[in-house]
């Protein structure tokens, strides 16, 4: 099982597709599987991205686009014809030939550039560092990241031995299985 603890909230729109499995909210991100579950592990899971998807798709490619090698099939502005498939190309020309940490920094760049200037350090007094803060960004990754990770849910960690609702499970991570086809 893969648990990532948030420490950072993002700003999105979620899918059409919301759900509740044995009393926890589940988000399950335009999954077009009959099941309405991931694919098993090895099979790639088709999902049917709705505007807002595609538009955070566009927008962070289109981030992206600027730390990338050249791309043939670089795409104009109002041009929402980014899929996943594009949208992970984009991600990894970024990324080729740059360490991990020169990778981490373009990340960085990226999710800087889409804020206002201030932002982080009008959020970091907003959200201090309190187990309020950890579960509340928790709870917003769920529904505002899916179109990047695919399905997950808040599940519970122990933080300094204290027991709470800021982990995130991510039943099968829609970046890695499209870039492992």
């Amino acid at each position: 099982m893969v648990v990532v603890q948030v420490a950072l909230a993002s700003v999105s729109v979620s899918s059409r597709h919301w759900g509740a499995e044995r009393g926890r909210g589940v988000v399950r991100c335009g999954i077009a599987e009959a099941s309405g579950e991931p694919a098993p592990m090895g099979q790639k899971t088709k999902y049917n991205d709705g505007v807002f998807a595609k538009a955070f798709m566009t927008l962070f490619a289109r981030k992206i686009e600027k730390f990338g090698r050249d791309i043939d099939d670089k795409k104009g502005w109002l041009d929402y014809d980014y899929d996943y498939e594009s949208f992970v190309q984009v991600s990894k020309s970024a990324m080729q030939g740059r360490n991990r940490l020169q990778q981490q920094q373009v990340v960085r760049l990226v999710l800087l550039s889409m804020l206002p200037p201030g932002a982080p350090a009008q959020f970091r007094k907003l959200f201090p560092p309190t187990k309020w803060a950890a579960e509340f960004n928790a709870a917003l990754t769920v529904p505002f990241f899916h179109w990047l990770v695919g399905p997950s849910e808040v599940v519970e960690v122990e933080v300094n031995g204290v027991k709470q609702k800021s982990g995130v499970h991510i039943k099968k991570c829609r970046y890695i299985d499209t870039q492992n086809q």
